[in-house]
């Protein structure tokens, strides 16, 4: 169902009426009041689930388990553990979904209901499957597929067929791998259920290829092919074509290799993004073998670019891992701050003295007023210092990394270069592949040390280009006002301005738990406005979190070096905004 916000506010006022009434009763109702209660929440979840809000739809179904427990409602509270190990399956957290799937098989297991053991079984094998525990996969697959054929379950049984199968392909038993899967569909062919069958059909040509049975690869391939075609399933038809491209590299024929590549990117546009990066990468890998080296160029880059995008919150992550030497230089500039302060309780220790002797000639008011000027400097001078120790902390910190990023650009990666065209000439395809992955990395690494479009673009053209790639890369809606602001400041401060985007949006992405980010960079006389506004959870802003929060700490040092004014407003669950205001300086 489509969960609207209309929807959520009449469930949320029928939960409210349900507590109210729970606080009221006396048992035996008390049960009935909370499994409905917990129906309401399962029911709300199944609505997250719906709009593919994994994470809301995990805090409901956990607040749904213990009022299920308490009304002793077992069957929907094995469908609700289910549901959790789906959820949190959905979202990558594989040691919680495999939890609540064991969860859900005891209890399906006290009820002695065959068919919720059998489905508990795939579900905690493709778990194993997917972090390969191929052993313990196959265990469960094998022990679901007698249930299936108990109850004369044929679609059961073809499911687990195909996933022992893939258990036995990854694991390297090829032969075992084959008869599965043409046990598998034999039984699918049967009963007519063609996505199974161009499953199938589809992995007994990819294993045919691993053990160099060619032609029998490419027969079933194209049959797989045409049945995905039929069924308007593009994104596994794309598979199947890079399969298809794989066996006729294999065979040396890379003209037709060519052809299915270019129709498994076409394929996959818009359907799957996985699928179209390896069409691409395919595509390169035989332009060059034609001597196509400009198109291999053009089509290696379509490959970085989508691989970029696919793993570019990871890259985000490890680029953080500079925080750690920031934060120890930022310790070095604390401790020579502290030695300043001791400096000037030194100064005052003297001016004590010297007040004592001018307080005997009578010169106490005159004295009094040069100590306060001098304080007030020294003051002043303190905190002047320490800006520039930040600035120029900064600002070495930038050039650091832009040496590495070059080194590694220049250096490393020329390095890499021929060694990958040196395992190519040798046909050392293995180690080709391995130094184009690595090779890729690194260009990546250098991309994110330095941001070279800062200077080849501007400021105002980095921020976009920056807020384009964060919201072609996350699933959140980003709104934004962007004004000219490229003659507004000095080359440092440009770097500055954008690393203190990099982090904000960074802190969003990490904190937030946002859906929207709203940006507005506005332009007045004298001064540039920036407010970065999200509706995620929010949080109470104290000084103690000021003090203590590292996030917030370096934002602040950042916009203190510009002379600028930061403000953050937050409250739980009403979001965060992050207003600056930074004066004009060229």
């Amino acid at each position: 169902m489509q969960f609207t916000a209309q929807t959520e506010q009449s469930e949320t006022a029928q939960i409210l009426i349900l507590k109210e009434k729970i606080e009221d009763a006396e048992s035996p109702v008390i049960e009935q009041l909370k499994d409905s209660l917990a129906t309401i929440y399962s029911q709300t979840a199944d609505g997250y689930i719906d709009d593919k809000n994994y994470k809301d739809a995990i805090n409901r179904l956990l607040e749904a388990v213990p009022l299920y427990e308490a009304a002793g409602n077992l069957n929907a509270l094995s469908n609700c553990y289910s549901r959790l190990g789906r959820s949190y399956y959905k979202v990558a957290n594989y040691e919680n979904s495999q939890l609540y799937y064991f969860n859900a098989l005891k209890i399906e297991e006290t009820l002695g209901n065959k068919k919720g053991i059998a489905v508990n079984l795939e579900k905690i094998g493709e778990i194993y499957l997917l972090t390969k525990d191929l052993d313990k996969a196959s265990i469960n697959f094998k022990q679901a597929i007698e249930i299936y054929k108990s109850l004369n379950d044929e679609k059961g049984i073809i499911y687990n067929l195909t996933n022992l199968g893939a258990s036995n392909q990854k694991s390297g038993n090829i032969e075992e791998a084959l008869k599965l899967y043409k046990d598998g569909l034999e039984r699918a062919e049967k009963i007519d259920l063609k996505r199974s069958q161009s499953i199938l059909l589809g992995n007994i040509g990819s294993s045919n290829r691993s053990i160099g049975n060619y032609q029998e690869s490419l027969d079933y391939l194209f049959r797989a092919l045409d049945l995905k075609l039929e069924l308007n399933r593009f994104g596994s038809a794309a598979h199947s074509c890079s399969d298809i491209a794989e066996t006729y590299i294999k065979l040396g024929d890379y003209k037709k290799a060519k052809t299915f590549a270019a129709r498994g990117v076409t394929y996959a546009k818009n359907e799957n993004l996985n699928e179209e990066k390896f069409a691409y990468y395919l595509l390169s890998k035989i332009n060059y073998e034609l001597g196509e080296y400009k198109d291999s160029y053009i089509n290696l880059n379509n490959y970085n670019r989508l691989r970029d995008s696919l793993f570019a919150v990871e890259k985000i992550n490890r680029i953080n891992e500079m925080q750690i030497k920031y934060e120890t230089e930022k310790q070095q500039m604390r401790i020579a701050a502290q030695q300043s302060d001791i400096e000037l309780l030194n100064e005052k220790n003297k001016v004590k003295n010297q007040y004592i002797v001018l307080a005997t000639f009578g010169s106490l008011t005159v004295f009094g007023f040069i100590l306060l000027v001098r304080s007030r400097n020294r003051e002043k001078q303190k905190k002047l210092m320490q800006t520039k120790f930040s600035r120029d902390l900064l600002i070495s910190q930038e050039e650091e990394r832009t040496r590495i990023a070059k080194d590694l650009h220049d250096s490393i990666g020329q390095q890499l270069t021929f060694i990958k065209r040196k395992a190519q000439n040798d046909a050392n395809n293995e180690l080709a592949e391995l130094t184009n992955n690595t090779l890729n990395e690194v260009r990546s690494i250098s991309r994110n040390l330095y941001p070279a479009m800062l200077k080849q673009l501007g400021l105002t053209a980095s921020i976009e280009q920056l807020i384009f790639d964060f919201d072609e890369q996350t699933e959140i809606f980003i709104t934004h006002e962007i004004d000219n602001i490229d003659h507004c400041f000095d080359e440092d401060a440009k770097l500055i301005l954008y690393r203190f985007m990099q982090e904000t949006l960074n802190n969003i992405l990490k904190h937030a738990n946002a859906t929207e980010i709203e940006f507005k960079i506005l332009k007045h006389d004298t001064q540039v406005y920036f407010e970065i506004s999200d509706n995620g959870k929010g949080f109470n802003v104290t000084k103690q979190i000021k003090k203590n929060s590292l996030g917030l700490k370096t934002l602040s040092e950042r916009i203190a070096i510009l002379n600028g004014q930061l403000e953050i407003d937050s409250k739980p669950s009403l979001g965060t905004k992050v207003i600056v205001k930074l004066p004009i300086v060229v």
